[in-house]
């Protein structure tokens, strides 16, 4: 799966993921801050994508092996208060939030069926 990134300021950095299915999710993440733990986004790359049960958030899917960081998922939220280094989904948003998050991570979590994955985070902004 591929997660483009379209839009990034202070407020976040908007994005769009596809799913095998064609459908698209929007996303939502933090600015990017050297990826220092908590603050920022991830870097661009290649990362290997596999189900969790997270005591906050149930199952979800974490992103691995991406460097000096841990515990990065996809999950649930509206706003970067929401993150501290994880990627938000949403069916829609804005230049300050994402919309339907909850129906957007279902939609995901029932596509994909626990089944792993890869997940190409790559840059595109406008």
């Amino acid at each position: 799966m591929k997660l483009t990134r379209l839009k990034t300021s202070e407020r976040g950095t908007f994005g769009k993921l596809q799913l095998p299915s064609g459908t698209v999710l929007s996303t939502l993440e933090l600015p990017w801050l050297n990826n220092q733990r908590q603050i920022s986004c991830i870097p661009s790359a290649i990362y290997q994508c596999d189900i969790v049960n997270s005591p906050k958030f149930g199952r979800v899917y974490q992103v691995k092996d991406v460097p000096n960081r841990s515990h990065i998922l996809i999950h649930a939220g509206n706003w970067t208060k929401d993150t501290q280094g994880c990627i938000l989904v949403g069916m829609s948003n804005n230049d300050t939030q994402l919309f339907e998050s909850r129906k957007a991570l279902n939609l995901l979590m029932n596509e994909l069926n626990g089944q792993s994955f890869k997940l190409e985070v790559i840059e595109a902004y406008e």
